[in-house]
């Protein structure tokens, strides 16, 4: 019976009726079958002989051995026959829907709870020394509200024998293990399945099945960036490069990798926590050797690049104005007027002023109480109003065309002399002097309401940082006593 057993429609097997082809590797095939009114996915081999089998029953095996642990596939009946010549192995399981199928229409933080869940059935089966081997969408389903590890053929335990022939690959393409590709049959069953299932996670990030090759490299075209958007990435790159190592001993193991997920996703969760953490780390990136006391920069060209760094990552930074109030910015360039940069607030309205100089300061106790403040230089106003006894620190007007300002009313009603303003006009808050300073948008100067009365404007530059200092000195301190 070494021959290959040809399945069909109709196939009765252990009086299961095959319906259905669900799937097929080289050894066996899988059938959506129906038994007396109940419905199954019935595995089979295609090629019933005696290596082919020790492989089979591995599988029944590590299966049966492992029900209890979520995650795994349930063996709902199975044939293990003594002598396959007399009759013919099987084993069935739940009908589950395919990975791909139920990864669509899904956000990022709703797949990865549940890759995360799979990651707990992997690290729970590590546990008992069992290694799949095999991991990849293709032998995910999902049924009864989770996702499920199926297809244990290439499965290795202790009790197990080793089925892989020197010199053979063992895996999935996509998502195999440099290892695995080389020496199978001496590989760590373990670190191969980090490294697969770091890359079946970056598979349920971007929904392209073909994965990438080699280690994970968050500055090339693979990068999640783009899939996580307005979301904090930095662990999640961080992991995904130590998991697809080339080297199986620099990876973390799946307890490690369990844990790090689960702070991401809980992380991702919380916005509050999300926004301290990148403005702890945004201020890490500007200050890889550690954050100074506090440092300035003059030059335009210099602040532009720290603004919009600041700018970057989503609803990190709240501006303080200086006669109160304030707003996230979305970026900054220099402005049509010569000296003047803008700082974008939405597509349409820009805050633009002189920059004299950008200063962080830094106070070694809590990176959220550490800003940056941002002074403007006295500047006139543009004309387009009588403002010879004005003492507002700001003009409102339009921007029809670079450098041509004209009164803020043409923008209410979207006309000029007739006719509508040009798609290229633009709102501006034209500065004439003060200071912004810039927090994290969850910090607890932001927080506190009472803030918003441009009290940073009201003093000095060394008055303002002694006020911050006093904050933040005495929130550690209820931080200790409590």
């Amino acid at each position: 019976m070494s021959s290959r057993k040809r399945y069909k429609k109709n196939t009765m097997v252990g009086g299961w009726i095959f319906v259905e082809r669900l799937g097929h590797g080289g050894n066996a095939e899988v059938w959506h079958a129906t038994k007396n009114g109940k419905v199954g996915a019935i595995k089979v081999l295609k090629y019933p002989r005696e290596s082919t089998y020790a492989r089979f029953k591995s599988e029944v095996n590590a299966i049966l051995a492992n029900q209890s642990i979520g995650g795994v596939i349930k063996i709902t009946e199975y044939h293990l026959p003594s002598d396959i010549k007399e009759s013919l192995p099987w084993f069935v399981m739940p009908v589950g829907i395919r990975f791909t199928e139920w990864r669509k229409n899904k956000n990022i933080l709703e797949v990865l709870k549940h890759i995360l869940a799979l990651g707990e059935t992997l690290k729970n089966l590590h546990n008992g020394k069992y290694y799949h081997r095999d991991i990849k969408p293709a032998n995910i389903l999902f049924l009864n509200d989770r996702l499920y590890l199926a297809d244990f053929g290439l499965v290795k335990y202790p009790s197990s024998n080793n089925f892989t022939e020197e010199g053979k690959d063992v895996g999935p393409k996509f998502t195999m293990a440099p290892e695995m590709r080389r020496n199978a049959n001496i590989a760590d069953g373990e670190l191969a399945d980090i490294y697969s299932f770091a890359k079946t996670l970056w598979i349920a990030i971007t929904g392209d099945i073909q994965c990438f090759d080699g280690q994970y490299n968050v500055l090339s075209t693979v990068s999640l960036n783009k899939y996580c958007e307005g979301m904090y990435s930095k662990p999640l790159d961080v992991l995904l490069t130590e998991c697809t190592e080339h080297s199986p001993k620099k990876r973390p193991k799946m307890i490690e990798v369990v844990k790090r997920l689960k702070e991401w996703i809980e992380l991702n969760d919380d916005f509050h926590l999300k926004n301290l953490t990148e403005w702890f780390d945004l201020q890490r990136s500007i200050f890889p050797a550690g954050a100074p006391k506090s440092v300035t920069w003059v030059d335009k060209d210099d602040i532009l690049i720290i603004l919009n760094q600041i700018a970057q990552v989503k609803s990190l930074n709240h501006m303080f104005l200086p006669d109160g109030g304030g707003n996230t910015f979305i970026g900054a360039k220099m402005a049509n007027e010569k000296g003047f940069i803008a700082i974008k607030i939405s597509s349409k309205l820009y805050y633009i002023f002189k920059p004299k100089k950008l200063t962080y300061e830094s106070f070694g106790v809590d990176a959220q109480w550490n800003y940056f403040r941002l002074e403007a230089e006295i500047s006139s106003y543009t004309g387009v109003y009588d403002n010879s006894c004005s003492t507002y620190l700001f003009e409102e007007v339009v921007e029809i065309e670079p450098t041509l300002y004209i009164e803020r009313v043409h923008w209410d009603y979207n006309e000029y002399n007739g006719e509508d303003l040009p798609d290229s006009a633009n709102l501006i808050c034209r500065y004439v002097g003060g200071s912004f300073v810039i927090f994290s948008t969850r910090s607890i100067y932001n927080l506190t309401s009472a803030t918003y009365d441009g009290r940073h404007n009201k003093m000095s530059e060394d008055e303002f940082r002694s006020y911050i200092t006093k904050g933040a000195l005495n929130h550690a301190e209820h931080l200790a006593t409590t």
